[in-house]
């Protein structure tokens, strides 16, 4: 349901955006994708907010892009692919690197699993906050994919080059204390 895969308040002047796809951890649909580009949107129009936090429903923050929703949905990946209107990029980027784009510092609070596009958009934002025991992986190297939702603009500006690479290429799983 688009209306509740993305969940919005604000508090204190503090923008809460929930991913809420807990029963497929927080797996990323059109929906999904739809949802937190429009919710990012709004949020940089609203002069009142001042921070940012992003996070995720039930166990995990985001555990990637829902295979399954695309294998019902095969013209997802074409339209995801599109160059959007008036940008230079298309959704999958757009949802990872709108979040540099607020001009108040965006938080993730992250638990559970932050994979593939789910840790592509955790980069995109200002600080990054997880869970001792959070398992992250950059795995789009299992299926032979490119990282490119916006990984190669951010990793490197995070950590050093070889290690970038290293993550990268391998797509090993790392926990929240090497994180």
């Amino acid at each position: 349901d688009k209306q509740n895969t993305v969940l919005f308040e604000v508090k204190n002047n503090i923008a809460y955006v929930t991913l809420n796809r807990p029963e497929k951890h927080n797996g990323l649909n059109l929906a999904l994708f739809d949802g937190l580009i429009q919710t990012a949107k709004n949020i940089k129009k609203d002069k009142s907010i001042r921070a940012v936090v992003l996070n995720g429903a039930g166990d995990s923050f985001c555990a990637g892009l829902d295979f399954k929703a695309v294998s019902k949905n095969p013209s997802m990946i074409p339209k995801l692919f599109l160059k959007l209107p008036w940008t230079k990029d298309n959704a999958f980027q757009r949802v990872a690197l709108i979040w540099r784009d607020i001009p108040v510092p965006v938080i993730s609070v992250i638990q559970g699993n932050c994979f593939g596009g789910g840790l592509q958009i955790a980069l995109g934002t200002d600080f990054r906050f997880s869970k001792a025991d959070a398992n992250f992986s950059i795995m789009e190297m299992k299926w032979g994919l490119i990282p490119d939702m916006s990984l190669t603009a951010t990793l490197t500006t995070l950590c050093r080059y070889d290690i970038a690479q290293e993550l990268t290429m391998t797509g090993r799983n790392f926990d929240g204390k090497e994180a």
